[in-house]
């Protein structure tokens, strides 16, 4: 987050610091890089973060759960996509966020849950069942991980994403050979 602090004259004599934030950009479920609670390693505890508001919108919320996962804090992240989904309940990014928390804290049968539901609102997020996928593969699901897994090379080719149709094919064939 990038923070700037403006002095802006209140009076002759008075001068007050705001705190502004450029906002961060809210990207749809399908768009990966946000969606990732893998976001950054960094964590910003500066003094300035803990004078915000409280969040107050679904993406507020989200981008706040975020910050807390990437912070480690997944029960707080999850929280707060609780509350998120709350506000929103279609908000598949909440979904989503809340799914990678859950599997995070080994929480299986909630991130599978959460990824179902992504591809209920999202069917043609390719990168949640690729997830599903390698959720399913790690709790023995194997038939489940392999339909994902196909499902989400099918996706990728539609969008020519070969980078993710070739992770989604290394997958299929390391479950197809055991």
């Amino acid at each position: 987050m990038n923070l700037r602090l403006l002095a802006l004259p209140i009076s002759a004599s008075t001068i007050a610091l705001l705190v502004v934030f450029a906002p961060a950009t809210v990207h749809a479920v399908d768009d990966r890089p946000l969606g990732r609670l893998s976001l950054s390693n960094e964590s910003n505890h500066s003094p300035a973060m803990m004078l915000l508001p409280e969040p107050q919108t679904a993406p507020d919320l989200v981008r706040r759960g975020v910050e807390k996962a990437n912070q480690k804090n997944f029960e707080g992240a999850i929280a707060d996509f609780n509350q998120a989904i709350q506000l929103k309940l279609d908000y598949a990014l909440a979904y989503y966020n809340r799914g990678n928390a859950y599997a995070k804290t080994n929480n299986v049968r909630a991130a599978l849950a959460d990824y179902s539901q992504v591809i209920l609102l999202k069917p043609n997020n390719a990168y949640v069942r690729y997830d599903r996928g390698v959720l399913r593969a790690a709790a023995g699901d194997k038939q489940g991980a392999i339909d994902d897994f196909q499902q989400a090379l099918a996706l990728f080719k539609r969008q020519l994403n070969a980078k993710w149709q070739e992770q989604s094919l290394n997958q299929l064939k390391q479950l197809q050979e055991t």
